[in-house]
């Protein structure tokens, strides 16, 4: 099979593909070109069992041996998540590890995912796509510190990153006049000023992550042609390119393209995140055909040629419903978690052996940060559930709903500070 991959000759090469501005003594921002995406219908009918025949499928193997470790309480850690409130409502709440409500913070709309940035203890809340607003907000207290706007012609989608120094910011956006996706670039030290973007290198950029060794961004383009005046409305099914790209955050040079076969061309790569050494968890959703059987999860270490597609029980693949909600490793960044909302499940997998480890049931349980001991991880429902859960013995906590007192419902995403 031919390999889905366009890349520089190795991933430390860099093709510059922007120019700078000037920005009154900041790291100079980026400006890129706004070249067209043209749709490419790809034949994908009858294929799917042959793609998956050549393609890097792990076999299932359950971990023999599991390491138990305490429960952690009142550790000092924060959990923030977005939710609505089921009267029309919506919010951002942070919560103890153990539950309780430490602040509430209403938010003008529905909200997505957050970001911490770093040496400061500053959030960003971005709203669901297409989104008009980004709040900034003191994790301590809950106090909002500042709000971003959508530039004209652009849309959040959702995710958002810092530089390792903390300043600056790089958020997912659309450029719908231009049927592009695109990074917005904040200087986060100068009130969140917008300096710049950059090419996102396809269309429908969702979740973005930064490399923990190296100047390195990572973006989900999800290949979903979306309009704001049609939000939820998805225009290009029959032609949609989803891809995993690198991008070197100094310049926006494109570093590496990661494309899935052709016959696999609907399965939209939408969450990531980054583990030990930089291995990229994959969490995706399909938009073709629900019978399909198409494997939802991967995982990518940068610079090789193909996404590793992992395989789990039939019955539970057919369970998650062709949709991930979320993803994300537990503290030592060697067990990663996948939620499956649409299936009430939550999976667990080894990033080291590419295996399956087990599931746990929740209702609409989509929402995952790590806890404070490695393979432990908190989970928030849709239902107003907060569980904790150990992924390899399997043992779960119920923290939230208390009796009368929970009427929120979790959104997609839990961002954990103070860990």
């Amino acid at each position: 099979m031919r390999r889905s991959v366009r890349r520089s000759k190795s991933f430390s090469h860099r093709l510059p593909r922007c120019v700078r501005s000037s920005n009154a003594g900041l790291p100079a921002p980026l400006i890129c070109r706004s070249d067209s995406m043209r749709s490419m219908g790809i034949d994908r009918r009858h294929l799917l069992l042959g793609a998956l025949a050549g393609y890097a499928v792990r076999p299932v193997c359950a971990l023999a041996a599991p390491g138990e470790g305490g429960y952690g309480h009142k550790s000092g850690a924060l959990y923030l998540n977005a939710y609505g409130d089921g009267a029309g409502g919506f919010g951002l709440a942070a919560l103890a590890d153990d539950g309780a409500v430490a602040w509430d913070l209403p938010l003008p709309s529905r909200g997505h995912a957050a970001t911490i940035r770093p040496h400061t203890g500053e959030i960003v809340q971005f709203a669901r796509r297409p989104g008009r607003f980004a709040i900034i907000v003191a994790a301590a207290t809950g106090r909002q510190l500042d709000d971003i706007s959508n530039a004209p012609g652009r849309r959040f989608n959702g995710h958002g990153v810092f530089s390792a120094d903390g300043r600056i910011l790089y958020a997912t956006e659309n450029d719908y006049a231009g049927e592009r996706g695109v990074i917005g670039v904040y200087a986060a030290d100068n009130a969140y000023r917008r300096i710049g973007e950059l090419q996102a290198h396809g269309i429908g950029p969702h979740e973005i992550v930064r490399l923990s060794e190296r100047p390195v961004l990572a973006v989900a383009n999800g290949g979903i042609l979306t309009h704001p005046d049609l939000p939820r409305l998805k225009l290009n099914l029959p032609s949609m390119r989803p891809a995993l790209v690198y991008l070197d955050m100094r310049d926006g040079a494109l570093l590496q393209e990661v494309k899935l076969p052709p016959a696999l061309h609907q399965l939209s790569i939408r969450h990531l995140a980054v583990g030990r050494g930089d291995v990229i968890a994959v969490a995706m959703q399909y938009e073709g055909p629900e019978g399909d059987p198409v494997p939802l999860v991967a995982i990518h270490r940068p610079g090789a040629p193909d996404l590793q597609l992992l395989a789990l029980p039939e019955k539970l693949r057919r369970r998650m419903k062709q949709y991930c909600g979320s993803v994300c490793f537990d503290r030592a960044g060697r067990i990663f978690a996948v939620s499956a909302p649409r299936g009430n499940l939550v999976t667990f997998w080894d990033v080291e052996r590419g295996v399956f480890l087990r599931a746990i049931t929740l209702a609409d349980g989509c929402a995952i940060a790590p806890d404070i001991a490695a393979g432990m991880f908190l989970v928030a429902g849709g239902a107003g559930d907060l569980v904790r859960m150990h992924a390899v013995s399997g043992k779960t906590e119920p923290l939230l709903p208390r009796a009368g007192a929970e009427t929120r419902h979790w959104d997609n995403h839990m961002l954990a500070a103070g860990i």
